[in-house]
């Protein structure tokens, strides 16, 4: 086992490192978290220069998450959409008087009619500049915002921390209930959460799973967004620090702020 090789050749009060939780995650590796980002590195310079474990896993310290937030309602433009993207960042920062710090465009979604919704991640400063206001303005324009905590979901298996095209289930699962089959034929009277049934299963406390899978009221998946803004910086220093370890050839797929265990859905 990792953690037990990791436990045989590494004296923690020694190298003077506090560890504040070890888990296991997906991908046969460990999440370990450490008191101070100082601490961090020096658990990781400790491995690297281990020859035994150097060989045995890999080391990877994932970068912290900076906040996002969803302008909505821009119009869409045609033509080089990177040259679109950049001018009305510039004009963002420049009508909001913000800070000269990196914006950039995540992603996009479709909103209403033929409009577009921005996902924007920034710098910690700039969001401490804008996250009183109402609407953001942009040249001429002004547009409505708010902070953008939307976990990663499966919209196959409606699980948490992996999409659809990365989703191991071949068949996918009825958000009324938790079996395998297409949704419009279920006949099942009352829904039952698939998440909260398994979170149920593995822990000693008890959500109600009366409700649909993909419901924005189920507690698992605002138990996920309250993960997601515990673990983003809002300010100068990290929220914590963690630390991610696997086996050697088994470096697994996963999202900061997302390193959860093999069956509880959730690292704390």
């Amino acid at each position: 086992m990792l953690k037990t090789a990791l436990e045989g050749k590494i004296k923690l009060k020694d190298i003077q490192v506090e560890v504040l939780s070890c888990r296991p995650i997906q991908g046969n590796g460990i999440v370990v978290k450490t008191k101070t980002p100082e601490m961090l590195e020096k658990l990781k310079t400790t491995i690297m220069n281990d020859l035994t474990l150097r060989d045995k896993c890999q080391v990877y310290i994932p970068k912290p998450k900076v906040p996002h937030i969803i302008i909505f309602g821009i119009p869409p433009q045609d033509g080089d959409q990177a040259a679109h993207e950049n001018n009305f960042i510039l004009q963002l920062k420049e009508s909001n008087e913000l800070t000269d710090q990196e914006i950039k465009v995540v992603f996009k979604k479709k909103g209403r009619g033929s409009l577009q919704n921005w996902i924007l991640a920034m710098q910690p400063k700039n969001y401490q500049e804008i996250k009183d206001k109402k609407r953001l303005r942009c040249g001429f324009n002004s547009f409505r915002f708010k902070e953008f905590l939307q976990p990663l979901r499966c919209f196959g298996c409606y699980r948490f921390g992996h999409l659809k095209r990365n989703c191991r289930e071949t068949k996918p699962t009825c958000t009324k209930c938790t079996a395998n089959h297409d949704p419009k034929g279920c006949t099942k009277p009352h829904p039952i959460c698939r998440n909260c049934v398994l979170y149920n299963k593995s822990s000693n406390l008890k959500v109600r799973a009366d409700h649909m899978s993909n419901s924005n009221l189920c507690p698992m998946y605002l138990r996920e967004i309250e993960f997601i803004a515990k673990h983003t910086i809002y300010g100068s220093c990290a929220p914590g620090c963690f630390f991610l370890v696997f086996l050697a050839g088994k470096l697994g797929s996963f999202t900061y702020g997302d390193p959860r265990v093999a069956k509880p859905l959730f690292f704390e």
